[in-house]
């Protein structure tokens, strides 16, 4: 009331005084737009005002108001106030207020998949604060330079940089620069599917969020430990955690983070057999996403919607999403979206018998696998390969895709992995018409999915089970499974895998349906 008061009557340094506080409180609050109004009157009257110190509060204005544009997913505008704020910290020759500002660049760029600038810009700031003795600002700026090759999937080197930030902060006792570099080293833990070790991160830096009182922090540890309960299998409980985590995000109005968890909770949602719903979440997400230019989040929603018109048999709606994910994650530089991506195209192709097609994509995801040392990714690819190879009638290079992919689903302790590698194993034996042997690794397979409570990939093992039977004899029990699976996929709306199951019925069932 103040600031407006005073603003309305032309006081100008009244008008600075009071819309600083009533800024920062706004901003501590969540209260973006009321924070923009409050730091723009400032910087306004700041122009033309003589007041002692005035260059640094113009710095300090522009810098809190890019962070709130940054927030909100106003990347221009952030790039605008920070630019300024540099220009005026030159001026007066304040060598930390233009390290501080550059550093706050490194997010921006990072949002809209500019790495190299980010490192650029982080590097710079780093040279300044080794010149100033500034350490809190070198672990900074090694903390963004991590994020930068996080973003590039290149986790050894983004490892170094985020542990090179953490003993630093450890030393000078930066409780919030803790928290940031346990969160991020828990991410790359997850990133190469060390899951145990992602978890003891998370667990440490929502800690610290908690103590420090860090809303937003405590919501992107909250979605984290979400993230790698989901890789788990976990799916339920992964949802906790998202929508813990939401409920924080849209208190303090953070588009971003709401555009991450609402992509994640799809995921998660889809994997219950709820695709309707999880189509609802994607879109909502790369909505949000387009809106503020987030790129990477675009291309994960893209992949995601691609997945859940794949189930429902709309393979060239499916197709389209793949291929315009594969086209940013390309032009972004992101190598393990990249290979989502060529893996989806990949089973696409597998499915219309286009063989030659499908291992050409294959075999470009299983490079960029092993080059980015991701082990979750690498067993993702085995499998794959590995149903094509059962396609094809190759059960010699089958059997040895899902022995890698077992060997990394033990070492993950992933159950999805090791349940789908069970499952493939069933089918061939089934090939190789070693009936028991099948029946005895589909029901293994059965029993994880059944405790992880992911219906879809049980309805694919009835599925696969009513074949096995069918192609044995008993056609019976073939039946039986068949019914089964038919149940789960019309509850899924999974029209392409009840033609499936129609077509294993026989054409007698398939008329008195």
């Amino acid at each position: 009331e103040l600031s407006n008061h005073f603003y309305l009557s032309g006081d100008k340094e009244k008008t600075i005084e009071y819309s600083m506080i009533a800024a920062n409180r706004a901003k501590d609050a969540y209260a973006n737009q009321d924070a923009i109004r409050f730091y723009t009157w400032a910087i306004e009257c700041l122009k033309d005002s003589s007041i002692k110190g005035r260059e640094l509060k113009e710095i300090e204005c522009l810098k809190n108001r890019a962070g709130v544009f940054n927030l909100i997913g106003e990347n221009e505008k952030v790039i605008e106030d920070l630019e300024e704020a540099i220009k005026k910290a030159k001026k007066i020759g304040n060598k930390k207020e233009e390290a501080n500002c550059l550093v706050a660049f490194c997010e921006v760029y990072r949002n809209k998949a500019q790495y190299n600038k980010a490192v650029q810009k982080a590097e710079k700031a780093l040279e300044i604060y080794r010149e100033l003795n500034d350490r809190k600002g070198q672990a900074l700026s090694f903390n963004h330079i991590g994020s930068s090759y996080w973003c590039r999937s290149k986790y050894p080197k983004a490892l170094e940089f985020f542990q090179k930030s953490l003993k630093i902060r450890e030393k000078i006792g930066d409780r919030t620069g803790e928290a940031a570099n346990f969160n991020s080293i828990g991410i790359v833990y997850g990133e190469t599917g060390e899951y145990s070790k992602a978890l003891d991160f998370f667990q440490k830096s929502l800690e610290i969020k908690k103590e420090i009182g860090d809303r937003r922090g405590t919501a992107a540890s909250l979605n984290n430990i979400g993230i790698v309960h989901d890789h788990r299998g976990d799916y339920s409980e992964a949802l906790d955690f998202f929508q813990g985590s939401l409920k924080i995000i849209k208190k303090i109005g953070d588009r971003r983070g709401e555009t991450l968890t609402l992509n994640n909770i799809g995921i998660s949602t889809r994997c219950l057999g709820k695709s309707s719903k999880a189509l609802e979440f994607h879109k909502q997400s790369l909505k949000i996403g387009e809106e503020i230019g987030d790129r990477r989040v675009e291309a994960a929603c893209l992949i995601n919607i691609g997945i859940i018109n794949d189930n429902l048999g709309k393979f060239s709606k499916a197709l389209e999403s793949y291929q315009w994910s594969l086209k940013i994650q390309k032009e972004i530089g992101d190598r393990e979206g990249e290979t989502a991506s060529l893996l989806s195209i990949g089973k696409i192709f597998t499915e219309k018998n286009d063989f030659s097609s499908a291992e050409k994509y294959y075999n470009k995801a299983l490079l960029i696998a092993r080059e980015i040392k991701s082990k979750l990714l690498l067993a993702d690819v085995c499998l794959d390969i590995a149903s094509l190879y059962l396609a094809k009638g190759n059960l010699t290079d089958a059997k040895k895709s899902l022995k890698q992919a077992l060997s990394i689903a033990d070492e993950l302790g992933s159950k999805v992995i090791k349940a789908s590698v069970l499952c493939l194993t069933g089918r061939l034996y089934t090939k190789e018409k070693k009936w028991d042997k099948a029946k005895s690794f589909f029901k293994k397979s059965m029993a994880i999915f059944k405790q992880i409570k992911t219906k879809f990939y049980l309805a694919e093992i009835y599925y696969y089970q009513g074949l096995m039977f069918k192609e044995s004899g008993d056609k019976a029990e073939a039946k039986k499974y068949f019914t089964k699976a038919m149940k789960i996929f019309k509850k899924l709306d999974a029209k392409a895998w009840i033609e499936k199951v129609i077509k294993g019925l026989g054409d007698k069932e398939k008329e008195t349906r």
